[in-house]
Order: C-alpha cells, then sequence, then structure tokens
C-alpha cells in the first residue's frame, strides 16, 4: 500500500478540463502539472478572465493556491487565495476565497 504523498506524487492532472462557472456557462481549462504544482489556463474565457489567462494555481500536496478574479473585461486582475481538492483523477474543484468555487470534470 503507498502513502498519501507517493499516490499524489503518481496523480497527474494534466489536461483538458470542463468547469461551471456560476452565472456564466461551462468553460474550458488547460492544466499543466509540473511535480506538485498545477496551472490552469483558461481555453475558454468570459467578461473577467479571458481565454489565455491563468485561472488559479495550486500545489498538488497542500492544495494551497491562488485564484485570479478580474472586473468586466479583465480590468484590475489579481489573484486571491484559493484552494485546491481533488475528489479524484477525474474530478476536482477549486475555491477562491471569498468568491465560490468551480467543479472541473476531465475532459476525455
Amino acid at each position: 500500500m503507498t502513502n498519501t504523498i507517493e499516490q499524489e506524487e503518481e496523480l497527474d492532472l494534466s489536461g483538458e478540463w470542463i468547469g461551471h462557472y456560476p452565472g456564466h456557462y461551462d468553460e474550458c481549462i488547460r492544466i499543466t502539472q509540473n511535480g506538485e504544482d498545477i496551472e490552469a489556463l483558461k481555453i475558454t474565457g468570459d467578461d473577467y478572465v479571458p481565454a489565455g489567462a491563468i485561472t488559479w494555481r495550486a500545489n498538488l500536496r497542500t492544495g494551497r493556491g491562488v485564484g485570479q478574479v478580474a472586473e468586466q473585461e479583465f480590468r484590475n486582475p489579481r489573484f486571491i487565495p484559493g484552494k485546491l481538492e481533488v475528489l479524484n483523477p477525474e474530478r476536482i474543484i477549486f475555491t477562491w476565497e471569498d468568491y465560490g468555487h468551480v467543479e472541473y470534470r476531465k475532459d476525455d
């Protein structure tokens, strides 16, 4: 039996994911993973954070991260604290502190 850290090191979340952003619609992101560090880029953008922009970053081991928020037309973009939760290899949740969360499913 492997311990939690070994399981996390084996977990690769890289690829395309679909998430439902409250008040918007389903959006696609592309996750890249470098060891424990994960970065999610928007493939589909919205009026606040456009396609090609980072939507969040997190550490797989700790779950701690930052998520990007902005005003309409990507004005005043900034990163705020957030948390990544891995439900299983096909489902994850990222929560922006004081802004809510998005659940993503792997898009195969």
